[in-house]
């Protein structure tokens, strides 16, 4: 792929990016059109998580911390999942009204 190409890709992605609340929404309508138990859901989000960590972007913060992304166990996967969900609602802007 060339740069021209590479730009173009870009820039459709970075127009078309969907908010969180977007992907959450997209989630939970695929997932009730399909009926998915909670126990398929589980599945399927350290599934998701999985993909997630072996993408270079990703890879590279679990390489820092000495980490190997490709050979988590589910354990793993989902104590990592509880870390970053506490750190991210953490990091949250509070509300003023409270």
């Amino acid at each position: 792929m060339n740069r021209f190409q590479k730009k173009h890709i870009k820039e459709y992605l970075d127009d078309n990016k969907m908010s969180l609340d977007e992907i959450q929404q997209a989630f939970l309508d695929s997932f009730t059109m399909n009926q998915v138990s909670n126990e398929e859901a589980a599945a399927l989000f350290v599934s998701l998580i999985r993909n997630m960590m072996v993408m270079p972007h990703n890879a590279q913060q679990l390489k820092d911390l000495g980490i190997d992304p490709t050979k988590l166990s589910i354990d793993t996967a989902t104590e990592l999942i509880n870390v970053w969900a506490k750190q991210y609602v953490k990091d949250m802007p509070k509300d003023s009204d409270e």
